[in-house]
């Protein structure tokens, strides 16, 4: 493919790099984030105290107007904080400005989220393991591939080089936006959002289609349409692996002086307390690493990808398997799939989550009417075919993205299944025939 044939496009994305703060810059970066905290409480505990007033006149028969509700908006409440910061925390100039915007910019948000029914009331935020402090772009900038220079900071040392970012700012092809610092399990960190051009390749021809059945024994099970098995991943359950170590680590923090009420925790706690975050972060790391580096071979390397628009919260209920789900991210692998086929030309298509590709003979079309999840061979009683469970849910779902892009231009129309045979009595939910969603085109 020609570079001519690209398509410069302007996309936003995430830059993040491990920092190592001085003992004096982590106790500066420490003051953001409890300033950011202690802001967005503040303005929440004033917007809650406003409601209850406006509520108690309301039932007193009191006439109550829209003026009389604070400004739960972005700038309505840094207005408010710019009028009550030095009632509420006279030592606020000892942070840089993006502390207290970055505090407004949250919580207006939670609000836009509790309006608009997508997230419950706001709730106040209390100190853990895990602390961040959002900076405006002109707080941040890169000094060279090294150091990041933060406002009222320093110059702070990176473990690993930036010189990809540095790159796309010294060709004016970068733009930062704005950039997080992150306090979590211990270690710090810092996420750059950068407005970046890049030559996206045009949507590829789908040659190479690609069915991948999402598990917890089999992680990761891909095929092709003519049932080609391409990928069958043991899942390494990482944090499984982990808990031994990690209920040893916890057993010891737990017998030493932690943080209570009034009281600071000891600094035998502090170090037990860092082996477990340790753990903690070597269990997240090694999850995400692997999720990268599938998503990246498959979006390279495949025109097509067919995955299953899984209700994964819903799966998330169930007690016995939420661990294992949790530890599988399957919610992670999805997105990444997401912006990765579009930066290499390939599509992403999502079946319908009450697709039956596992009780679907990839053989004969007959779909089981029940299938439990310790049957890990599908044994299909029209036609005979034993096959592994999985490599069918694989096979099924490739065809059934071949289906999706073989439509009209192959793009998004109508797709319905071949007619399937029922051995039984099935739910109608599970001969779902909805049309699929091509995402990334």
């Amino acid at each position: 493919m020609t570079r001519s044939n690209c398509t410069l496009t302007t996309l936003t994305q995430a830059y993040r790099f491990a920092i190592d703060p001085t003992p004096v810059q982590a106790n500066h970066l420490r003051s953001h984030i409890g300033g950011s905290r202690f802001a967005y409480n503040a303005l929440l505990e004033l917007v809650v105290a406003n409601w209850d007033e406006n509520r108690a006149k309301k039932a007193s028969g009191l006439n109550v107007t829209k003026d009389d509700y604070l400004s739960t908006s972005h700038f309505g409440l840094l207005y408010l904080w710019a009028e009550k910061r030095d009632e509420l925390a006279p030592w606020w100039s000892e942070n840089g400005v993006s502390t207290y915007n970055d505090a407004a910019q949250r919580l207006s948000k939670a609000f836009q989220n509790f309006h608009r029914q997508r997230a419950k009331f706001p709730s106040f935020k209390c100190r853990g393991q895990v602390g961040s402090v959002r900076f405006k772009k002109d707080a941040v900038r890169l000094s060279d591939s090294h150091h990041v220079r933060i406002s009222r900071i320093g110059e702070v040392k990176t473990y690993e080089s930036t010189r990809k970012l540095f790159r796309h700012l010294e060709r004016g092809t970068g733009r930062i936006v704005a950039a997080t610092v992150t306090q979590r399990n211990g270690a710090w960190s810092i996420s750059f959002t950068v407005e970046v051009q890049r030559q996206l390749p045009p949507t590829r021809i789908p040659e190479m289609i690609v069915g991948v059945d999402l598990g917890l024994t089999t992680l990761y099970t891909c095929a092709t349409p003519e049932g080609v098995p391409i990928l069958a991943l043991d899942n390494p359950r990482h944090l499984v692996g982990a808990q031994r170590s990690l209920a040893h680590a916890q057993r010891i923090a737990s017998r030493r002086s932690g943080p209570r009420k009034g009281v600071a925790p000891s600094n035998r706690w502090k170090k037990a307390n860092g082996r477990v975050q340790k753990i903690h972060a070597h269990v997240a790391n090694s999850r995400k690493n692997l999720i990268h580096e599938t998503t990246t071979r498959l979006a390279k390397n495949y025109d097509v990808i067919v995955i299953e628009d899984l209700n994964v919260v819903g799966m998330m209920k169930n007690p016995f398997l939420a661990k294992h789900i949790s530890d599988a991210s399957w919610g992670e692998f999805a997105s990444q799939l997401e912006y990765k086929t579009r930066w290499y030309g390939s599509t992403l298509v999502k079946v319908d989550r009450f697709y039956p590709s596992s009780k679907t003979c990839n053989q004969c079309g007959t779909v089981k009417a029940k299938l439990s999840l310790d049957q890990r061979v599908f044994e299909c009683g029209a036609c005979g075919l034993a096959i592994d469970r999985d490599l069918n849910a694989a096979i099924n779902l490739a065809r059934h993205g071949l289906a999706a892009t073989d439509s009209v231009t192959g793009r998004g129309g109508e797709v319905r299944p071949k007619h399937q045979r029922l051995d039984a009595t099935a739910h109608p939910d599970e001969t779902s025939t909805k049309t699929s969603t091509l995402v990334g085109v």
